[in-house]
């Protein structure tokens, strides 16, 4: 059956009503489940297809050990297997995120009702799910180690998702209650495809297979126009990118998303080794090897909008090129609530991503686009 068939029975069928709205609805998830989800850009986890269930894995970034593995099945047809896996009955109804980053997913995929727990919910960007914290009917659970766990208790989402470096001892506590804590490994991806393609996870949660198939092609085929524009180009420009944090600067691995995404965008900067995670250098370090160049690209946890407020954050800044040219790119764009959507929304799009560094980097190959994420401090 095509994507559309299954979209439009989805579509149909859910506006039922009664008993009968009912067993369609059962009708679709159950269809859906069927759908085999395959992945074509994330390496951090792999989907089996088994008839009746499906298995996901979670893997380490390097060693690709398994970090998490679960069983997820319809609802109500539990199998009969001998596992340690935990077994999930598909689809979750609640959500439960340690991270804006899976949030940004979920007006993607019209599930923005199934939140009812986030760490910081007040920086949530999306404006109809801000509205909901307003409203009181999104908990605030708390952050990494300092998690809530009383709050998550009473809370009591479904599935609680979390990164491999916030599960505790207390995971055994969630899971006897009844709460699902599935790792998310997203952020240590090596494109901004392959971080993307995680909104299947969340498809697979909750019964959005077709669908997120569906808006994952379409985001590939967005992605690849994107890097048409610079396919021609044959030089690549140099490039500052981070800021000081604390006295440390940390470089890229080679092997992150970041670098991906400024290799596509065919730019040029250094990157720690291939296999690592990001190096930690001397502010020092940065200066003698990137100081002429004539851009700089960062994102920042500062609410900043004018390059003297850039500035004044390290005095030293100011001796770098691209900060004496007035050339100087920030994720704060959009920040409607004092967060970045650049860590929300825009791991969705990761077109708009690549177009943002392109206009900013030339502007002639996109002369009307206004970017989405990056701004210019002026």
């Amino acid at each position: 059956m095509s994507l559309f068939a299954l979209a439009l029975i989805f579509s149909c069928t859910n506006k039922g009503k009664g008993q009968a709205g009912l067993q369609d609805s059962l009708a679709v998830d159950s269809l859906d489940f069927a759908y085999p989800v395959t992945l074509t850009h994330a390496k951090g986890m792999q989907v089996v297809n088994h008839e009746g269930y499906k298995e996901l894995f979670i893997l380490g970034p390097v060693t690709g050990d398994t970090l998490g593995r679960y069983i997820l099945y319809p609802r109500g047809k539990r199998p009969s297997l001998e596992t340690t896996a935990q077994l999930i009955p598909i689809p979750a109804r609640t959500l439960g995120s340690l991270s804006t980053t899976d949030v940004g997913v979920l007006p993607i995929l019209g599930l923005r009702d199934v939140l009812v727990a986030c760490s910081e919910p007040s920086n949530i960007n999306d404006s109809l799910l801000h509205l909901k914290v307003e409203q009181g009917l999104i908990a605030n659970i708390g952050q990494g180690m300092g998690r809530n766990t009383e709050q998550i208790l009473a809370t009591h989402p479904d599935v609680l998702l979390q990164s491999f470096s916030e599960s505790t001892d207390k995971d055994q506590e969630l899971i006897a209650a009844g709460i699902s804590t599935i790792t998310i490994n997203n952020w240590q991806e090596e494109s901004l495809l392959a971080r993307a393609e995680w909104l299947k996870v969340i498809g697979l949660l909750f019964g959005r297979n077709v669908q997120a198939d569906s808006v994952f092609r379409s985001i590939e085929a967005r992605y690849q126009e994107a890097c048409n524009l610079v396919a021609s180009v044959q030089d690549t420009l140099p490039i500052l990118y981070g800021i000081d944090y604390q006295g440390v600067w940390y470089i890229p691995s080679e092997g992150s998303y970041v670098a991906s995404m400024l290799r596509d965008a065919k730019l040029r900067y250094e990157f720690a080794p291939r296999g690592g995670a990001s190096e930690a250098v001397s502010f020092e370090y940065v200066f003698s090897h990137h100081r002429n160049a004539g851009i700089w690209i960062c994102v920042t946890p500062q609410r900043l909008t004018t390059l003297r407020e850039f500035l004044s954050l390290n005095e030293r800044y100011q001796h770098f090129e691209a900060a004496k040219a007035g050339n100087v790119w920030v994720d704060r764009k959009r920040n409607n609530y004092g967060s970045s959507d650049f860590w929300e929304g825009a791991p969705y799009h990761p077109d708009l991503i690549l177009k943002d560094l392109i206009k900013a980097t030339r502007p002639q190959l996109l002369p009307e686009y206004e970017p989405t994420y990056f701004v210019k401090l002026k």
